[in-house]
């Protein structure tokens, strides 16, 4: 059984089945000097992950950087379980988030509240030891050995303890949610704005900041490695036209829940011969809540 598949010079991606989708939620190995796994999927991921190191003939001890891109538990849920397997990682967290890995209790009720009825797909998160994590602001870069360099890029917007990731040697950005979901055979691009704290200008100006690198590749978290680098401008437009729509609505119907009933009717014939029901239906209603945070937050909108 083949658990990888290559997708650059010593990158190589894991379906982490997210979901029970294929091709869905994904982490990345570097095979470098310095091995480093970037996301980790939820905590049931890790006996895969373990299978995926075994066969890319890599020793867990041999594991230098664990770096879940933000602490949303399809990104950082095996963070613990995979620090407890890797005992010389150590795990590269944003700050925003660092408190979160060592003391997941608010995260997991965060979490409860944003996907309903979704939870019993996300697993749990083990608290990583703080003496194992480097916390960062956005600015560092880590060697990996053999020309490869991550560089640590602060991305707001999704979620304000959300990095991104720059490899020089490839020049290829790990995009984590930046960049929204891209499966084109899936749909194509769409949207994730989740509760409690997404950020329209703030992601446009990641978004703005990660065209200015000028990357050759893009590898999505959700899902796969992608040379189309436009996806970050269409992604931008894609984000202006929701928020238009959701304050729209907003304002004609009133009521938060006839809001996220009207985008469910709307959206769900575009998704309905890729995603499950539940799934669907949870996606959207959580896509829609974060656009009614960020408007009554931000904008003060009742």
């Amino acid at each position: 059984m083949t658990f990888t598949e290559r997708v650059s010079e010593n990158i190589y991606i894991l379906d982490t089945e997210m979901l029970g989708l294929p091709r869905y939620g994904a982490l990345y190995i570097l095979k470098t000097t310095r091995p480093a796994i970037i996301e980790t999927g939820f905590s049931h991921t890790l006996g895969k992950t373990l299978d995926a190191l075994d066969e890319l003939k890599i020793r867990p001890a041999d594991v230098a950087y664990i770096i879940p891109t933000h602490v949303h538990l399809d990104h950082a849920g095996g963070t613990g379980h995979l620090a407890a397997a890797c005992p010389n990682a150590r795990v590269v967290i944003h700050e925003q988030g660092a408190s979160h890995l060592g003391d997941p209790t608010k995260l997991i009720e965060s979490v409860k509240r944003a996907v309903g009825l979704m939870f019993d797909f996300y697993g749990t998160l083990k608290p990583t030891p703080p003496e194992r994590l480097i916390v960062v602001k956005g600015g560092e870069s880590f060697d990996l050995g053999g020309g490869y360099q991550l560089d640590v890029l602060y991305a707001p917007g999704h979620a304000p303890h959300q990095v991104c990731l720059y490899e020089r040697k490839t020049r290829g950005l790990f995009t984590a949610d930046a960049a929204g979901i891209y499966r084109p055979w899936a749909a194509g691009l769409i949207l994730t704005t989740p509760p409690p704290a997404f950020h329209l200008e703030q992601s446009l100006e990641t978004l703005a900041r990660l065209k200015a690198l000028q990357p050759q590749i893009l590898f999505y978290t959700h899902w796969g490695a992608h040379a189309q680098i436009k996806l970050l401008d269409n992604y931008a437009e894609m984000l202006r036209a929701w928020v238009a729509d959701v304050q729209t609505q907003k304002r004609r119907l009133g009521d938060d829940q006839a809001v996220k009933s009207y985008f469910v009717e709307r959206e769900a014939p575009r998704f309905k011969d890729h995603y499950p029901e539940l799934i669907l239906r949870g996606e959207i209603e959580m896509n829609t809540q974060g656009i009614l945070l960020y408007l009554k937050r931000v904008h003060g909108m009742t």
